[in-house]
């Protein structure tokens, strides 16, 4: 016999939020739009509830405030990071040729 799979109320919970954030002007608004470059609506929307999800886990688990990221400097650190990448990459292409 199979059970009829119910909707988790806690995830469409965190996708309502995810979905909300899309076209807000913050650093969560910004990783969604990303993600939505990278993968689709739905891809973008399940990974920020995902990024929701833990983030208010941690704040429960330590009991601490929220303290957001500014979104430049959000955008900044992940300028840095796909620089890092990228060179990364480069070495290791070189490393092929020779």
């Amino acid at each position: 016999m199979l059970l009829k799979k119910k909707p988790n109320v806690a995830s469409q919970a965190f996708r309502n939020a995810a979905n909300a954030v899309q076209r807000s002007d913050n650093w969560l608004g910004d990783y969604y739009r990303r993600m939505k470059a990278k993968g689709g609506n739905k891809y973008a929307m399940v990974a920020t509830a995902n990024k929701l999800a833990t983030i208010y886990y941690k704040m429960v688990l330590n009991k601490i405030e929220f303290n957001p990221l500014e979104l430049t400097a959000y955008q900044q650190k992940y300028k840095q990071a796909k620089i890092t990448y990228l060179e990364r990459k480069l070495n290791e292409l070189k490393k092929d040729v020779a």
